[in-house]
């Protein structure tokens, strides 16, 4: 390492129900070269038997772990009711010390090297309180780095976020200070709930580094993964895109910048309300298009649209009609 002070990292680790997957993710922790982090455990309400599984390698991980000096490494585990992963998520955030935080899903895995690189790019760039890193992914063994509109970019990358989930979570680590003000992740979305928080966060005006070196391996392929539990996806990013709309515009009245409940108001120049309307428009346009395909009511989501269009703020029991799985 670079410097005198190296600040604490908090690791977020939830986990459903996946404990043929976790030894891999945690013995990545375990592998850090970077010397002080503690690392928090969630089990979202498992039935697989995680819980006993966490506590009875406890004892073993934690001899594995090496502490010096001034430095520490720890792991909490934690038992919660099942509430989905934003809820996990925001239980392990509310109980962290760390100065920055780090999320790790429980099918990924670090490159040993991943905590101290990125510590060193926030100690060597100041300005920048969140980022991410490039990417392997490994898809049932064929390994690939994502390409095209996939690629990964630095900056404030709104029309393209917008788009896409541009960020990864294993990859992503934030200064807890300022995600605390700009909020966690909405405890109702079951999916697509880190896309609405990188929106948000680029939304808040600011930027969000990359550092352009592999540091991870993201597995996927597997049935249980959240974006292949749900029928038409396209509306938890359109709930999130109508919640952010509604905080935006509706939240107050006052100049070009509009106050969010939690603290740091969200960018509202004309470019950026010209990007999410479009992007809004387009989601719902999908959506409408394949109901009508599959013979589906769509009452409710040209109702939505003629709002939009109105630029009237959407009620939120209307919105929570996206996040029906019953409608769906």
């Amino acid at each position: 390492m670079k410097y005198p002070h190296l600040p604490l990292v908090s690791i977020i680790l939830p986990t459903h129900n996946r404990r043929y997957l976790l030894e891999r993710s945690i013995q990545s922790v375990l592998n850090q070269t970077y010397p002080n982090w503690e690392l928090h455990i969630i089990d979202d309400g498992s039935t697989d038997d995680t819980w006993s599984y966490l506590v009875s390698n406890l004892p073993s991980w934690k001899r594995q772990m090496i502490s010096f000096g001034k430095y520490k490494k720890s792991i909490q585990i934690h038992q919660t009711e099942r509430n989905g992963v934003s809820s996990a998520r925001n239980f392990g955030l509310e109980n962290t010390e760390g100065e920055w935080i780090t999320l790790l899903d429980s099918d990924d895995e670090w490159f040993k090297e991943k905590l101290e690189k990125q510590i060193d790019y926030h100690l060597e760039n100041p300005e920048l309180f969140f980022s991410q890193t490039n990417e392997i992914w490994n898809k049932k063994g064929n390994i690939l780095e994502p390409k095209g509109k996939y690629k990964k970019i630095p900056g404030r990358f709104l029309e393209q976020s917008l788009e896409l989930c541009m960020v990864t979570c294993s990859s992503f680590i934030a200064h807890k200070q300022t995600l605390s003000q700009i909020g966690f992740f909405r405890p109702e979305m079951k999916t697509c709930e880190d896309y609405d928080l990188w929106n948000r966060i680029l939304l808040s005006g600011f930027n969000i580094g990359l550092l352009e070196e592999n540091l991870l391996i993201r597995f996927g392929g597997h049935e249980d993964q959240l974006s292949m539990q749900y029928k038409a996806i396209e509306r938890f990013r359109l709930y999130s895109l109508l919640s952010i709309r509604n905080e935006m515009i509706f939240a107050s009245g006052d100049g070009n910048q509009k106050k969010v409940e939690n603290g740091i108001p969200m960018v509202t120049n004309q470019m950026d309300q010209i990007l999410l309307r479009k992007a809004i428009l387009n989601r719902l346009d999908t959506l409408v298009q394949g109901r009508v395909k599959r013979g589906k009511e769509i009452q409710f989501l040209t109702h939505i649209q003629t709002q939009v269009l109105e630029n009237l703020k959407i009620p939120k029991k209307e919105l929570l009609t996206l996040l029906d799985d019953s409608l769906f």
